[in-house]
Order: C-alpha cells, then structure tokens, then sequence
C-alpha cells in the first residue's frame, strides 16, 4: 500500500516537472521566434488601417493581453517551480533553517530579498535563496516588459494611383464657337486685384506666371505630377512712331509697310497702359493673312535705360498742357510678344501648392528695337482681351480737356511694378506737375506681363460658364502616401524577456535538481 502511494507520488511529480521544464521551454522558444520575426520583420505584415477606432481601442486591447498572458503565465511557472523546488529540498534531507530560508524566499520577491540579507548573518542556504530571488526578479522582468514587447505603431507607404484633375491651361482660341471674344472680360480682369489679394486662399492652380492641373478631391494624401504651362513674354521697343499732336493719333509700321493706327492722348508720368489700335493699313497687293498682328501694345511714360542712340528713334515727345504751362513728356512705345512652355511640375495633393519650384529664367535687362515677331490665335486674342478692361477711376485730365484714365489691368500691371496709381492720383491734383520718379527694367516689365495673363486665364477657367471657359478635366498620377497601423516589436523589452526567460529556464533545471536522480 505505502509502495503504491509512494509510486502515485513519483508520477505526480515526474508529470509536474515535465510540464514545468516544458512551459520554460516554450517560453524561451516563444522568444526566440520573436527575435526572428524581430530580425525578418514577419510581424509588420500585420496592419490595420488608420482610424480613430483602431488607434485608440486595439492598442489597449493588445497590451492588456500581453499582460494578462505573461501574468498567468508567469504565475503557473512559479507554482509548478516553487512545488518542485521545494519538494527537493525537502527529499535532500536539508538543515531545518535552510527549508525555512527556501520556503520563505518563495513567498514573493520582498521576502526573497529579505532570506538573502539574512544569509550575511547566518549562511545556511546562500546560493538556493540567491537562486530564488533571481528567478522572482526574471519574472518581475516578464511582467514590465510584456505590456510593451508588441504594440501598434503608424507607418507610412506609398502607393501609385491616378485621380482626375481639373485642367489649368483654357485655350479659348481652340474651342471652336466658344472663343474668347464672347466672353465677360469685364467681370474677369476685375478679378485681378482680388487676386492679387488672397493669393493664399484662391488662386489652388495657379502660381506667378504658371497655371497647372488640380486634383478634384483632396482626400488622397500624397504629391501628384500634374502638367502645367508656364507665359512667357518677350517686350522690345517700337521705333519710328509717328504721333498726331492735333488728332492726338499714333501710327506705328508693322512688317512689309502695314501701319497700325491708335488713338493716344497723353499719359501722366511713371504710367504703364495697354493700347488697342484701332484700324490697321495694309500695302497693295497684300492682305491681313500675311500679316503678323501684335500680341500687346504698350505706351510707357517711365524713365528706360537706353542707349541715347536708340533714344532718338524710340523716344515720342508729347506735352501736357497745365493752366500755367506745358509739359513736355517724352513716352515709349513697346511690343510685347506671349508664348508658352508646357512642362509637368509637382503638387500637394492636399494644399495643391507647388513643390517644386520652377526654374527662374534669366531675361535680358537690356531694352532693344523690335521690328520682326510671330504671333498665335492664343496670343493675338489674350492681348486684345486686356485692351477691354474697365477704367479704374483714375481720370487724369489736362488743361484741354483730354482724359487719360488706365484700366483695372494697366493698374494692376503697374502694382506688380511698384507703381502705386492712387499715390500718382492724388500727387497730381490741381495745377501739379509731371515728374518722372521710376525707372523700368525690362525682364520686370517681361514678368509682370506674364503673370498678368497667367492670372487672367486660370480667372476665366475658375469663372466657368459665368462668362468664361469649363475648364476639361484630365488625370494625374499620385504618388500616395497611405498611413496604417502596423504590429511592430519593440527591441529592448524584447532583450530584457529573451534573457530573463532563458535565465529561468536554467535556474528552474539548477533549483528543482532535474540533472539529479532523486
């Protein structure tokens, strides 16, 4: 009967330290396979997408499992050790106060620590208590670590997708039936100075002298590549205009002998206006077809720097005539030539700004005599929409009665300029005289020029059928940028669980006597 207890007992305890050394084992060998997912990455293929639900509740749930794990974990390894240790304390027939020290080492880390400072007193059980207490200190390692082994991290990838875009660049000259001719230019180039303005909050397309695509939704995040077109302007001096003191008419010869006709009357000083000629004189023998028309007309009463050679051949003397005087004013005639350069620039997806900056040309500063240029429909339109602005209230009258009002557009053509038509109002007042304070260069000119026909033509594709053009809509590839939750672990707890599992995995074989045959 005692032999069969006896047997029943050995079996119990043959199971128990199985199941302990195996549990150890397991634990080590999860960390193993951490460390490998650690050094392969497996664990990153785990994602979740990025939302609030996800970032707030799935990260607690995570680590509230670990937790909960290693703590039941941890707790059945300290029972099945402590049994076992125990029992061979007990089978090795050990000196009272020793069983004592084990025992009491084994009710929690504190009394542990306690059982090893009394061994500096009497050293009963020195390296069976030291082993406990280093065992319970592994597993209050497990237990820090194990909320933070895993956890959810954000991550960014990017992905290649296309979105649609809303085109930038509108050719009315292109559309057939809807040009640009018929539409509301009044209501367009008042746009101007909003625009100018509140460039920040709604010129999304548009920048200096470039308009561009847009995406139609904001809601990808990313950079998308995006075709744009870039005006440029190329302004040369007329020479040779003849200009009607009586009629107050300009003439100007164009090409093979055509002439141009204006109606001019005399500028104030420091001014910049665009000119619309009125009629066009063509040789015999020849028609319009062959005629290249200008882009822009300009009339500048500015100081240039020129060549006093050159002077004598572009200069135009007019007078403004005061109640006390005459005022001779000595204006300028230019042609400024439009063209475009179609290049593909990179946007914002979400604040639809460039990030790329466009390369600055380097324009000539030095003015020169035009007498040849080409022309587009695109170009011969877009200068004589500028010619059909309204007036912007600013009436310079002379002692005759001629009024020279500039238009919103040479307002805002002078603003870029530093040219402030309001100060020049008031300067004028009554009786004042003519002063010429500014000096125009001729790449600042050029720039102006093309930011304001940029400006005018994203305007009218914003304006749509409100008396622009619907602007067609095209597609963009985006390279996105997609923000996930991916499972991530983290190295240094990682380290501190690996060592401590394999720490007690061999105090466990060392304190339960598993290489001993009792």
């Amino acid at each position: 009967m005692t032999r069969s207890k006896n047997t029943s007992e050995n079996e119990s305890g043959s199971f128990s330290a199985c199941t302990c050394y195996v549990l150890h084992g397991m634990l080590v060998m999860i960390h193993i396979v951490f460390v490998m997912s650690y050094i392969f990455h497996w664990e990153h293929r785990v994602t979740l997408p990025f939302t609030p639900m996800n970032t707030d509740f799935w990260p607690v749930v995570l680590s509230a499992s670990l937790q909960a794990f290693y703590t039941l974990y941890t707790a059945v390894l300290v029972f099945l050790t402590q049994r076992l240790a125990i029992s061979r304390a007990l089978i090795r027939r050990l000196k009272l106060t020793a069983i004592h020290d084990i025992s009491g080492a084994w009710a929690g880390l504190g009394s542990a620590l306690s059982s090893v400072w009394k061994q500096a007193d009497i050293p009963a059980s020195l390296w069976a208590t030291t082993a406990v207490t280093t065992y319970l200190v592994c597993i209050s390692v497990l237990h820090v670590t194990s909320s933070t082994l895993l956890q959810f991290q954000t991550f960014n990838f990017s992905m290649t997708t296309h979105v649609s875009t809303t085109l930038g660049w509108v050719d009315g000259s292109d559309s057939g039936t809807v040009g640009w001719t018929p539409l509301n230019w009044g209501s367009i180039t008042t746009s101007l100075p909003v625009i100018s303005r509140f460039s920040g909050l709604v010129s999304a397309g548009l920048s200096n002298n470039t308009v561009y695509d847009i995406p139609q939704t904001n809601s990808v995040v990313g950079h998308a590549t995006v075709n744009a077109t870039t005006i440029a302007s190329n302004c040369g001096l007329l020479p040779n205009v003849t200009y009607s003191l009586n009629n107050r008419t300009a003439s100007v010869q164009f090409g093979n002998g055509h002439m141009v006709f204006m109606s001019i009357p005399p500028p104030w000083t420091d001014q910049i206006q665009v000119l619309s000629y009125e009629s066009v004189s063509f040789v015999a023998n020849d028609t319009y077809w062959n005629f290249a028309y200008p882009d822009l007309l300009l009339m500048v009463s500015t100081l240039l720097e020129i060549e006093p050679s050159v002077q004598k051949e572009v200069a135009v003397p007019m007078i403004w005539e005061s109640r006390f005087t005459n005022y001779p004013i000595e204006v300028y005639f230019i042609q400024c030539s439009l063209s475009t350069h179609n290049t593909t620039v990179v946007i914002d997806t979400q604040t639809n700004t460039l990030q790329n900056p466009l390369p600055v040309p380097q324009p000539s500063t030095q003015w020169q005599e035009m007498h040849q240029w080409t022309s587009t429909n695109w170009s011969v339109y877009i200068g004589q929409a500028l010619t059909t602005s309204g007036g912007s209230g600013y009436q310079f009258s002379d002692a005759s009665g001629h009024v020279s009002e500039p238009s919103i557009v040479d307002e805002y053509i002078m603003s870029l300029k530093g040219l402030n038509l309001t100060a020049q109002y008031l300067r004028r007042g009554p009786g004042g005289s003519p002063v010429f304070n500014f000096t125009l260069r001729r790449d600042k000119l050029e720039a102006a020029i093309a930011q304001t026909v940029a400006q005018l033509t994203w305007m009218t594709g914003r304006m749509g059928y409100d008396g622009g053009i619907q602007p067609g809509e095209g597609m963009a590839l985006v390279d996105e940028e997609v923000i996930t939750l991916r499972l991530n672990i983290t190295l240094l707890p990682l380290m501190f669980a690996t060592s401590a599992s394999v720490i007690m995995l061999g105090l466990a074989l060392h304190t339960t006597g598993a290489f001993h045959a009792s």
